[in-house]
C-alpha cells in the first residue's frame, strides 16, 4: 500500500512537473521578474533559479553592464578632459577675435583717415599746381619784363652810336684787313663829303671796324660824342641814298631789335608791308602806304601782322 502510494506520489509530480513545464513555455518568465518567484511553484522557480545564473555567468551580461556603469563615468571623464584643453584654447581664440576686432576697428579709422589725407593731399597738390602755374607765368613775365627793360636799356646806351656799311678798308691778297684802319677819317670824309656836314674829330668818340671785309668793304661802329651829333647824321643818310659805293647808315640795334628789322625786311620783300624805319631804337612799320604807323616790339607784333595778312576777310579786300 505504500509502495502504491509512492508512486501515486511521483506520477501526480511527473504530471505536476509536466504542467509547469507547458506553463513556462507558454508564459516564458524574464529575469526582470524575479520579484514574482516567491508566487510562482517550486518547479518554476527552480527553472528561473536556472537562467538566473545563466544570465549571471554569460560574459555579455557583464560586458553590458560593465558598459552601462562606465560608459557615463567615461564620457564625464573624457567631456572634462576635453575641456581642459578646448577652455583654453578658445579663450584665445576668444581674445584673438576681439583683438581682431579692435584692429579692425583701428584699420577702418585709418583707411577713413588716409582717403581723408590723401583728398588733403590731392586738393593742396592742385592748389600747388596753380600756385606753380600762377609762379611760372608771374616769374616769366618778371623776366620777359626784365629782359625787355635790360635790353631798353642796353639800346639806350647805344643812343649815340651809328652803323656805317660798305666802307672801303685796305686789304691784303687774301682779303683781309690792312691794321691799323684809321676809320675815324672814313667816317668824317663821308659826313662831310657825302651829307653835307661840318664834323670834327672832336665829334666822334670813337670807331671801329665790325666783322670781317668782303670784297674789300665792311662795317664800322661810331659813337659820337653827343647825341645831338648822331642825331644831326643820321637825319642827312638821305643824301646817300644811290652813291656809287653802296655806302648806308643805321642805328646801332641790339641783337634783339636787329633780328626784329631782318623779319620786317624780308615782309617787306615779300609785299607783305609797305615800309619800316628805326627812330631811337624804335622800330616803326606801315603795312599799307595810307596806314597808320605801327611801332614793333616784339616778333609776337610781327606775327599778328602775318595773321592778319593771311586771314579770309583781308584776303577778301585785297582780290577785291
Amino acid at each position: 500500500m505504500a509502495t502504491s502510494m509512492t508512486r501515486e506520489s511521483e506520477h501526480s509530480s511527473d504530471h505536476l512537473l509536466t504542467n509547469t513545464q507547458s506553463h513556462s513555455n507558454i508564459s516564458s518568465p524574464s529575469l526582470g521578474d524575479l520579484r514574482d518567484i516567491e508566487k510562482k511553484t517550486p518547479a518554476a522557480r527552480k527553472n528561473i533559479t536556472d537562467k538566473v545564473i545563466e544570465a549571471l555567468t554569460s560574459p555579455d551580461y557583464w560586458l553590458k553592464k560593465i558598459s552601462e556603469t562606465l560608459t557615463p563615468l567615461i564620457e564625464e571623464q573624457v567631456k572634462k578632459c576635453i575641456a581642459a584643453h578646448v577652455e583654453p584654447i578658445q579663450k584665445s581664440i576668444d581674445e584673438h577675435e576681439f583683438s581682431i576686432r579692435d584692429h579692425t576697428v583701428k584699420i577702418c579709422k585709418l583707411s577713413i583717415r588716409m582717403e581723408q589725407v590723401d583728398k588733403r593731399l590731392k586738393d593742396d597738390n592742385k592748389m600747388l599746381d596753380v600756385w606753380d602755374s600762377e609762379l611760372d607765368a608771374l616769374h616769366k613775365k618778371k623776366t620777359k619784363d626784365m629782359e625787355s627793360r635790360l635790353e631798353s636799356q642796353e639800346q639806350y646806351s647805344r643812343r649815340t652810336s651809328l652803323r656805317f656799311y660798305n666802307i672801303q678798308v685796305p686789304v691784303d691778297g687774301h682779303g683781309k684787313n690792312l691794321h691799323p684802319v684809321n676809320t675815324d677819317d672814313k667816317i668824317l670824309s663821308i659826313c662831310n663829303g657825302q651829307l653835307g656836314l661840318n664834323l670834327s674829330i672832336d665829334d666822334i668818340s670813337r670807331s671801329h671796324v665790325i666783322g670781317k671785309a668782303k670784297y674789300g668793304k665792311c662795317q664800322v661802329i661810331v659813337r659820337f660824342m653827343s647825341y645831338r651829333t648822331r642825331d644831326m647824321v643820321y637825319t642827312n643818310k638821305k643824301y646817300l641814298k644811290h652813291n656809287e659805293d653802296g655806302v648806308f647808315i643805321t642805328e646801332n640795334l641790339t641783337k634783339f631789335r636787329t633780328d626784329l628789322t631782318k623779319k620786317l625786311s624780308q615782309m617787306k620783300y615779300n609785299n607783305q608791308i609797305h615800309a619800316y624805319w628805326t627812330a631811337d631804337g624804335r622800330i616803326f612799320v606801315k603795312r599799307a602806304q595810307n596806314s597808320r604807323k605801327e611801332q614793333i616790339n616784339s616778333f609776337e607784333d610781327i606775327s599778328d601782322i602775318e595773321r592778319d595778312i593771311t586771314s579770309p576777310t583781308n584776303q577778301q579786300q585785297s582780290d577785291a
